[in-house]
């Protein structure tokens, strides 16, 4: 990772900011800070720029001291022009961001992804060029697994990497999310939210299955209705039957003499 370095005075009117650039949150209230600091004692870091050609340029590193400047409405900036392929840059550019002042962790990994998927590197060379082993980096960019609400959250709540990490081993969205909840209102250690993790992951204890009602031989029943058919008959009620198989069951129609209209049995 290196790239040839040149100082030069550009027009701030033509340095283009990256949209993808490490640094996704620069707050208002620092840039004003920082703005003041230049307007007493000047800048003393210059910008990092690559020359895009027919004058313009593209910013690799310098974000709130570019704001800065235009808020101070400068219209010139110093700047080392970097002469380097897009990889070294985009390098640069995550590495000077992280020794000026620490990024999220999270904005730490997109730019990692998107260097990687930018260009022909490995995570090894990637990890070297930022100090940093291959597992190390690997951890950090499996946070991106997160849903995007969740990543929001972790934002929101301040909460560590490493508890963003114990996130992941949850599944459902809703319990990141309510876990995310409860470690900033309880400020849950790692150790406590992995806990609470583990317990969400226990699977519930199964019930045992309820007792089957059904009876795999028809005739079981049919025999019991016949065998009752037969003992009502044997004292004397008139009762016929008659068994019909029906689409995909079996009828048994039992016929019991109604009353006459004088409220006395009918006879057979």
């Amino acid at each position: 990772m290196s790239a040839c370095r040149t100082l030069s005075r550009i027009p701030v009117s033509r340095i283009e900011v990256e949209p993808c650039r490490p640094r996704q949150e620069v707050s208002e209230a620092s840039v004003a800070r920082l703005a003041e600091s230049i307007r007493l004692h000047g800048l003393l870091s210059p910008l990092l720029v690559r020359a895009l050609g027919g004058g313009r340029y593209r910013l690799v590193a310098g974000a709130r001291r570019l704001a800065a400047l235009k808020l101070l409405g400068r219209e010139w900036a110093q700047a080392l022009v970097l002469d380097g392929d897009d990889c070294d840059c985009a390098l640069i550019a995550l590495v000077e961001n992280l020794q000026r002042e620490e990024l999220h962790y999270l904005d730490v990994a997109m730019a990692c992804r998107r260097i990687l998927d930018a260009y022909p590197i490995t995570q090894e060379r990637l990890a070297a060029g930022l100090s940093c082993s291959p597992s190390a980096l690997n951890n950090r960019l499996r946070l991106l697994k997160l849903p995007a609400r969740v990543q929001a959250a972790a934002r929101e709540l301040k909460l560590s990497e490493r508890h963003a990490r114990a996130l992941l081993g949850l599944a459902d969205e809703a319990d990141q999310l309510a876990l995310a909840g409860l470690c900033a209102q309880k400020r849950l250690s790692v150790k406590q939210l992995e806990a609470a993790v583990a317990a969400r992951r226990a699977p519930e204890k199964k019930k045992p299955p309820a007792p089957c009602l059904g009876v795999r031989d028809n005739r079981i029943v049919i025999n019991a209705l016949m065998d009752t058919v037969r003992k009502l008959t044997r004292i004397g009620v008139p009762v016929t039957s008659r068994v019909e198989q029906g689409d995909g069951c079996v009828n048994v129609i039992v016929t019991i003499p109604g009353a006459k209209p004088d409220g006395t049995a009918a006879t057979a």
